[in-house]
């Protein structure tokens, strides 16, 4: 610096002024008051030069101007200094402090509120797809799992003044949550939030819940997504096409389901279901529903579909009552109640009841391996060989024959009709089978017929009454009738035969017969 230079401090309420006057220029450094800036005020007189950059900073350093410095800065204001004119500048600024993060809590699992996620076959990025219905935005848990940590929160970073001295960061804020219903802590500090029960965690301000029960306000579309939840799902609208509602504890929708996938482990209630052909239903519970079509049903527990089922495949554990059954295929194992069973179209109905679809097909695949077998004897000319596969088609018989004769406990291969069977109705109950060629009318009760084979038709009863016991008294009322008959018969027999006994006794006690007179 010049020998000419002199220097001057000013204190003002905003901060601090540092004069430096030289002959040729004058150069003013404010400084604010929390001396986080320090602005500069160049003026150049018109006969006067400019400073330099080590004769700037020089007067920075020797106001105590250390941290923060701007080099860019100090060269703009050099460069836009003029004779004759003045310019300013912020030289220097100090470093903030970083205010500290408050507490969270930190899943112990990434949350379902993802992006849709990208499904591929192949390797090529233009064959993937995206999956616009996983939309899910909730978190399923289970019985003692770990929902998260809550963190605490952290100091921050302490910041520094253009002189150097440091400025300290505000702390986090501790992150207050209260346990709800079915969540306890955990850890050494209690830090650790635990699911009590099957079901998804909410949050209501401050409070952390694990509740039962998802309920959607509306139709599940592209805004709700495919549903997977660990409790109980209310659906107050429509299930559109092609999405699927997964709840393990039961499913109810008040509304009308497209070609979707339901499934629960316990009842599904619904008002009805237009699959067309894409349609499933798995539930291990009820099922309750005004219509079905067009559908695959598999059901753990009864059925009861009140208006009709048209072209489904229906398996059910249960019994099911409807008002009408038409087209596809139905195996129940407790027994089917209807009103009608087919179409006037004669349309083709194929019903089984009494038997556990596991069981039937089962019996396929092992129909399928037995025809098999019998192809393989045909073709074979080697006796060895031919003897090992003859004996394979024994054992494999004997195995048809135990799935056959099996009757899983509830079985009740019975079928009553309220209205009537239509024709093209194929009914399977037990080992007999019929195909109705012609309308039959209810109301009235079907069951096998275990004497002469068919199905053996009864005046209308309830299906809580098992067919079993309905045969078995049908035939003990038949083996009554019949003794009662030949008692009949052989009273009659004895009555005859003592009739006959009379006769020649009552001939004796009327005496020998009068001689005719003699004749010349």
């Amino acid at each position: 610096m010049s020998d000419q230079s002199t220097q001057t401090q000013e204190s003002k309420p905003d901060g601090q002024r540092f004069y430096h006057a030289q002959t040729g220029y004058q150069l003013i450094l404010s400084l604010s008051q929390d001396e986080m800036e320090c602005r500069a005020h160049l003026e150049v007189k018109a006969d006067g030069s400019t400073p330099g950059v080590e004769e700037l900073t020089g007067y920075l350093a020797a106001n105590g101007i250390t941290t923060g410095i701007d080099d860019e800065a100090v060269h703009l204001l050099l460069s836009e200094a003029r004779p004759g004119t003045s310019t300013n500048g912020l030289l220097a600024a100090g470093i903030q402090p970083q205010r500290g993060e408050d507490g969270t809590l930190a899943f112990s699992f990434a949350p379902a509120d993802q992006p849709p996620a990208e499904s591929s076959a192949d390797d090529d990025p233009e064959k993937r797809q995206i999956d616009f219905r996983a939309v899910q935005q909730f978190i399923n848990v289970d019985p003692d799992q770990e929902i998260g940590r809550i963190l605490p929160p952290t100091n921050g970073i302490p910041g520094r003044t253009v002189r150097g001295k440091p400025v300290p960061a505000e702390a986090g804020k501790a992150l207050v949550l209260k346990l709800g219903q079915n969540v306890r802590s955990g850890g050494e500090h209690n830090d650790i939030l635990i699911a009590e029960i099957h079901g998804r965690v909410k949050l209501e301000g401050e409070t952390v819940h694990v509740v039962e029960e998802y309920v959607v306000d509306g139709d599940v579309d592209f805004s709700i997504g495919n549903i997977r939840f660990n409790g109980f799902v209310e659906v107050r609208g429509d299930v559109l096409d092609g999405f699927q509602v997964s709840a393990s504890k039961g499913l109810k929708i008040t509304g009308n389901v497209g070609a979707c996938r339901l499934i629960s482990h316990g009842n599904i209630e619904f008002c009805g279901m237009d699959g067309q052909g894409k349609g499933s239903i798995l539930c291990g519970g009820t099922i309750t529903a005004h219509f079905i079509h067009d559908s695959a049903v598999e059901c753990w527990g009864n059925m009861l579909v009140d208006v009709e089922l048209r072209n489904c495949s229906v398996h059910c554990r249960g019994s099911l009552i409807t008002g009408l059954l038409a087209g596809g295929d139905c195996v129940t194992l407790a027994g089917l109640e209807a009103k009608k069973l087919g179409a006037p179209s004669a349309v083709k109905t194929v019903i089984h009841s009494g038997v556990d679809y596991h069981d039937l097909d089962r019996m396929h695949i092992l129909l399928e391996q037995l025809e098999a077998l019998q192809q393989q004897i045909a073709k074979t000319k080697d006796l060895q060989e031919q003897s090992s596969l003859t004996e394979k088609k024994q054992q494999l018989a004997r195995v048809i024959l135990d799935v056959r004769s099996h009757r899983p406990a509830g079985s009740n291969p019975k079928i009553n009709i309220k209205d009537r069977v239509h024709e093209g109705v194929t009914i399977y109950l037990g080992d007999a089978v019929e195909e109705f060629v012609a309308e039959l009318s209810g109301p009235i009760s079907l069951i096998e017929n275990s004497r002469e084979g068919g199905l053996r038709r009864l005046s209308l009863s309830s299906l809580e009454i098992p067919a079993g016991e309905l045969e078995k008294a049908w035939l003990e009322k038949d083996e009554l009738e019949r003794q009662e008959r030949l008692r009949q018969e052989a009273a009659e027999r004895e009555a005859a035969e003592t009739e006959a006994a009379k006769a020649p006794d009552e001939a004796e006690q009327e005496g020998p017969a009068a001689e005719p007179p003699a004749q010349d």
